[in-house]
């Protein structure tokens, strides 16, 4: 068995890596999104879409299987890991490997759960059926009825019985602004949350889904909240069998301009601040509410990492949850990685321990004492922000760029993509997926998202808009890519 206590008993891993009983594969669009448990574990790989200038570097960590390398004109319907494996050659390369195989996914749907089990391959991910119970927005108010823990003020109505009610109506329940959340979008990044300020927003909506269709998706039932001044923020968890692991509680960076288009909605997750200070009655709030939210999750079959969005009124003292992401979230491997730089265990190495019946011991008290200790960085997702699509101009390296203030351009420095290797606040990292010279990106949908830049620190002002001289590193690198 093996007893983790402190940061060395994981570290030594990172030498001598965990043996795991089979091969493991973890799936995704980009690589990057997949490669921080090969840090630790022996016989893990990767299968991935895009045939992104990062795999070149992410395969000194593992070895990468790249469709779109192997078959540069197969289509797929969709761009995810669920479509990924429907491919014939991915398939393949999945039986190509003897004894027990492991698919490491970002989430399960029963069609690809139902396909890969003829493969005789197990998952490292929950069940579609345990997630919804957590990710359905109606579903998780009335979990959080459950295990005593008060939701925002609000209410859960069928769409027919929302439909006909008024901007009046709702105005004198929650007050002149309000929040409107579609259950039926179950996928994160703000896609299903409006925030309501004034009638015109309201009647704007209501003739959007006059046939009961929204975006595509049918509405089935609408909550309504009341809109909770604060910051927008989240912990990441890991539902253990001694107990839920939570991380300290981290800045969402919410709807910049300079980086998603507001066409997109309201809401929008554009990245995150790590290590922000809280008073301890707000950290006690947040630990609380994961904690009793992760073990009832524990109890329902759910195990290993999730997130929980939270609204913090650091003016009242109060911490409100406002959505369960039951899944690997965007927070990773940014976090993961910082973890890493402060010598703290990162949460997958827990997630991997449970799915793999692995067994171990800790004290989940020890260990979250752990997770509060001080982190700094920020990470943020580069999309296209025009009402068209552009062309890639110019072609940009993956790794670690430096900032010059006079001239406000940037030069590269060097292909490492770790937190560890920023010096200054000028530095930055390019990864996930930077594109090629030609590369056509969309307007604002799932194919505008350009790639990740990662910085050493707070890059957020107050207000929580960018500070100057990170709005000045963004202009430079769309300049650098686009002109």
């Amino acid at each position: 068995m093996l007893t983790i206590k402190t940061y060395q008993d994981f570290a030594k891993f990172l030498q001598e890596k965990l043996d795991p009983p089979g091969i493991i594969l973890g799936v995704g669009v980009t690589a990057f999104m997949r490669f921080f448990p090969a840090l630790f574990l022996k016989n893990f790989k990767i299968i991935t879409w895009k045939d992104s200038k990062d795999n070149k570097v992410l395969e000194k960590f593992t070895d990468i299987f790249c469709l779109k390398k192997i078959e540069p004109g197969v289509k797929l319907k969709f761009y995810n890991a669920n479509n990924l494996l429907r491919v014939e050659t991915v398939r393949n390369y999945i039986l190509s490997f003897p004894g027990k195989k492991f698919l490491f996914l970002y989430r399960l749907n029963n069609n690809i759960q139902n396909a890969v089990r003829q493969w005789g391959a197990e998952f490292i991910v929950n069940k579609a059926r345990i997630n919804k119970i957590f990710e359905n927005k109606a579903s998780f108010r009335k979990v959080l009825n459950k295990i005593g823990v008060q939701p925002i003020f609000g209410e859960t109505l069928e769409f027919l019985d929302f439909y006909p009610r008024e901007y009046k109506d709702m105005a004198k329940l929650y007050g002149p602004k309000f929040v409107i959340q579609l259950p039926d979008f179950m996928l994160g990044g703000g896609k299903g949350t409006l925030f309501i300020t004034k009638a015109n927003d309201f009647n704007k909506f209501k003739s959007e889904i006059k046939e009961g269709i929204y975006k595509d998706k049918k509405l089935t039932v609408v909550n309504i909240t009341e809109f909770i001044s604060g910051l927008s923020c989240s912990v990441a968890c890991c539902a253990t069998q001694y107990g839920t692991l939570v991380s300290k509680i981290q800045r969402q960076i919410i709807d910049i301009p300079q980086i998603i288009s507001a066409k997109k909605g309201n809401g929008l997750f554009c990245g995150h601040v790590f290590g922000p200070e809280f008073n301890s009655e707000i950290i006690k709030q947040a630990q609380g509410i994961a904690t009793k939210l992760g073990n009832y999750m524990y109890e329902l079959g759910y195990k290993g990492i999730f997130g929980l969005d939270l609204v913090v009124d650091e003016k009242n003292n109060k911490v409100y949850p406002v959505e369960c992401n039951a899944r690997y979230t965007g927070v990773f491997p940014m976090l993961s990685m910082i973890h890493l730089k402060n010598k703290i265990i990162p949460l997958d190495f827990f997630h991997f321990l449970e799915f793999l019946n692995i067994d171990y011991k800790v004290n989940v008290g020890e260990l979250n004492k752990m997770y509060q200790q001080p982190i700094s960085g920020s990470h943020i997702i580069l999309s296209n922000t025009n009402d068209f699509s552009i062309e890639v101009e110019n072609e940009l390296k993956v790794g670690v760029y430096n900032f010059h203030n006079k001239t406000k351009k940037i030069s590269w420095q060097n292909p490492e993509i770790l937190y560890e290797v920023l010096k200054n606040d000028n530095q930055f990292v390019l990864v996930d997926g930077v594109p090629n010279k030609g590369d056509i990106i969309k307007k604002y949908s799932g194919l505008a998202r350009i790639c990740h830049v990662l910085f050493r620190g707070n890059i957020l002002r107050a207000n929580g808009q960018l500070k100057k001289k990170y709005r000045e590193i963004v202009d430079s690198i769309y300049k650098a890519l686009f002109k």
